[in-house]
């Protein structure tokens, strides 16, 4: 497992009598939500492992400190493509972390160079973005291209949009989406909702992109939570919400978010904005 290109945790697995030994080698201190770890020092411990017998690409791991039985911490190693596989720390509430077989010669020792004022994230890799999800966002946004086509259409349009609501919904129920970007375009279709519940999900939606990766996805976010909170009737914080005459939408909570912080969620100013609002497409 590599934080920033650097074995962070190595795996060593030899079969025994139809089970698996071996050791894991890790840092001794560390802090991590599970997207990133944080606080890493430089003195790193080798523990045993032993394993359960593998459940088809599965292998329940216990590894336990020389010279102590007791103190035991439990993981799933799942083996997912040739080459690639996920660790899972048993009870906790993470999402599993990926592996990479490692393919050079010679034993592959953990990085000491860790900087403890530093946070690292997990390196995911690269993931096929969803085919089917990238046409419904194409669809969603071929209806919007122009304000004057979308007034004409607007209750098809609502109707459809509701259609493709769904559509995510089932893709997210069935586990399809998993890249970044399919969860920004998901929070993309989602924003195009009636209903508070639905501004809300886009938001989460645009979070969860954020999580894996996809720094583009911080306007929507801004733009989903402006959204659902102009829809229960509270003032928005960003400003990117606009009314029918082309200017921002009222009420707009002015001095909780300067511009300072609108620019790292590539949300432009409130003077940018405004000068951009009148040539965006239907929203």
């Amino acid at each position: 497992m590599s934080l920033d290109g650097q074995p962070f945790f190595v795996l060593t697995l030899q079969p025994e009598n139809g089970k698996y030994v071996g050791t894991l080698s890790r840092p001794v201190r560390m802090n991590t939500d599970g997207r990133s770890f944080s606080g890493i020092g430089r003195d790193i411990k080798t523990e045993r492992v032993t394993t359960d017998v593998p459940s088809g690409t599965m292998l329940r791991i216990v590894t336990r400190p020389t010279g102590d039985s007791s103190d035991t911490t439990e993981f799933e190693f799942s083996l997912t493509v040739p080459g690639q596989a996920r660790l899972k720390l048993v009870d906790a509430p993470f999402d599993a972390w990926p592996m990479a077989r490692h393919m050079g010669s010679g034993t592959l020792q953990v990085w000491t160079g860790w900087d403890a004022q530093r946070s690292y994230l997990v390196e995911e890799p690269y993931i096929t973005p969803n085919e089917q999800m990238a046409g419904i966002f194409k669809a969603d946004q071929a209806v919007r291209k122009s304000m004057a086509a979308f007034q004409a259409q607007a209750k098809q349009i609502e109707k459809d949009d509701a259609a493709r609501r769904e559509q995510v919904r089932a893709l997210l129920d069935r586990g399809e989406l998993r890249a970044a970007e399919d969860f920004r375009l998901a929070a993309m279709v989602f924003q195009h909702g009636l209903a508070p519940r639905d501004y809300l999900f886009a938001h989460t939606l645009a979070l969860v992109a954020l999580a894996k990766g996809d720094r583009s996805a911080s306007w929507i976010a801004a733009a989903s939570l402006d959204r659902y909170l102009l829809s229960v009737g509270q003032p928005q914080i960003f400003g990117n919400q606009f009314g029918n005459d082309g200017r921002i939408q009222e009420p707009l909570d002015r001095g909780l978010v300067s511009d300072a912080l609108r620019r790292p969620l590539n949300v432009p100013t409130l003077v940018e904005q405004q000068a951009l609002s009148e040539k965006l497409p239907a929203r």
